[in-house]
């Protein structure tokens, strides 16, 4: 009976060819209990949020500036080489937090941290789909990232759990040696995964001319085309909303407030579990509210409606049920934003008009996150909340000017 349920589950060889991938994506989610507990820890030992921001900064500096150099070194020794070291070196980085409390060399940590992850972006997902398109089963890519999202999805839902008893039980320094080694399990665990890979011989050389003009091509376009700079625009603009109105005032805001250390980890399963069910409204809704653009300002107005009611309230309960709804938007925002975005696309510069605007994002954590924090620490958590929803006020009004 069990064989069967497999069987009917996973297609023929499917399991043979992924199971080292849908592993790793279930251990790494399920031990990845960092989300809900790093602002807290790093408080307990005396940083000031602004620091913690530099922290989100530094990580994103890195991945601005190794995201090309590290895809050359997968192209040249291949996509599992590249995935692995940067698991692996991942999980030391993180495990090292756990002895280090000296704020300079928790940031080198964090950039590092940030360059070894631009090891895996990308790589990973070439690794799959290459193999599978030589092993002639394509028909299983869209099977593994389906069925990969929902491991991950179920994953989160128990990290949060697992992080409050761990910290419960042993503190919150727990967090880097759980997480730190289940990185670097997940990259012995991906030395099972087959590949198959070409080496590309000179390929950056090469084709680096080409790149660039197809690069500046794609970019003026992004400029000069109405709608994408104005969705650009407003990337950038949710950044700080997100830096300004995330976790890093949000939970010292409920901590202060009096929410247990442990429970953040109930609080973030909390809301895994609301995100799993929120995107299958969304079509409905876009249906019922006139499309796209209609949608996206709707959920942004309810947004900065709940972090104006931020600044008027002063009891746990309230700020929980606040917080909750706020960031479930985030779940009925990010992936209607996301297609909304492709509508506007050419599909010959749909890869580069993406990474112009990822990159666009991560230039503006660079500044938004340093800058919250330091919100946070002059004004306080509550009111740097506030202050959020007037910082999104621009994003609304440019929904608002798209035209059809």
């Amino acid at each position: 009976m069990r064989e069967r349920i497999k069987m009917k589950f996973f297609k023929k060889d499917e399991l043979k060819l992924l199971w080292p991938f849908y592993f790793d994506a279930l251990i790494i989610s399920m031990l990845f209990i960092i989300p809900a507990f790093s602002i807290l820890y790093f408080r307990g030992i005396g940083l000031s949020l602004t620091q913690i921001g530099f922290f989100a900064s530094a990580s994103a500096l890195a991945m601005v500036l190794f995201e090309i150099p590290t895809g050359a070194i997968a192209d040249v020794y291949g996509r599992k080489f590249s995935v692995i070291l940067g698991a692996f070196l991942s999980g030391i980085a993180v495990l090292s937090i756990f002895f280090i409390h000296d704020f300079y060399l928790i940031l080198v940590l964090f950039f590092l941290w940030g360059a070894f992850g631009t090891l895996m972006s990308g790589a990973g997902e070439a690794w799959i789909i290459d193999l599978l398109k030589h092993k002639k089963r394509k028909s299983l890519i869209h099977e593994f990232f389906t069925k990969r999202h929902s491991f991950i999805n179920m994953a989160l839902l128990v990290s949060g759990i697992i992080g409050a008893l761990l910290v419960k039980n042993f503190g919150l320094e727990i967090i880097w040696l759980v997480t730190g080694g289940a990185m670097i399990l997940t990259s012995i665990i991906l030395l099972f995964g087959k590949e198959h890979f070409v080496r590309k011989k000179q390929h950056l050389k090469k084709h680096a001319k080409k790149l660039f003009l197809h690069t500046k091509k794609s970019v003026n376009y992004s400029l000069k085309h109405q709608t994408i700079f104005s969705l650009i625009l407003i990337s950038i603009v949710m950044v700080f909303v997100n830096n300004f109105a995330g976790e890093l005032t949000w939970f010292p805001f409920l901590q202060d407030l009096g929410l247990q250390e442990y429970w953040f980890g109930y609080f973030y399963s909390a809301l895994m579990f609301v995100g799993i069910f929120i995107p299958y409204f969304s079509k409905s809704l876009i249906t019922k509210l006139g499309g796209h653009k209609n949608y996206l300002f709707t959920v942004l107005s309810l947004m900065a409606l709940f972090l104006f009611a931020t600044g008027f309230i002063n009891t746990l309960i309230f700020a929980l049920i606040l917080s909750i709804l706020y960031m479930s938007m985030y779940d009925f925002y990010s992936p209607v934003r996301l297609m909304y975005f492709q509508k506007f696309v050419p599909g010959k510069m749909r890869a580069t008009i993406s990474s112009f605007d990822s990159m666009m994002a991560s230039v503006s954590i660079i500044i938004a996150a340093p800058l919250a924090g330091f919100s946070a620490d002059k004004i306080g958590p509550q009111n740097t909340i506030f202050l959020a929803s007037f910082i999104l006020i621009p994003a609304i009004i440019l929904y608002s000017k798209i035209k059809k």
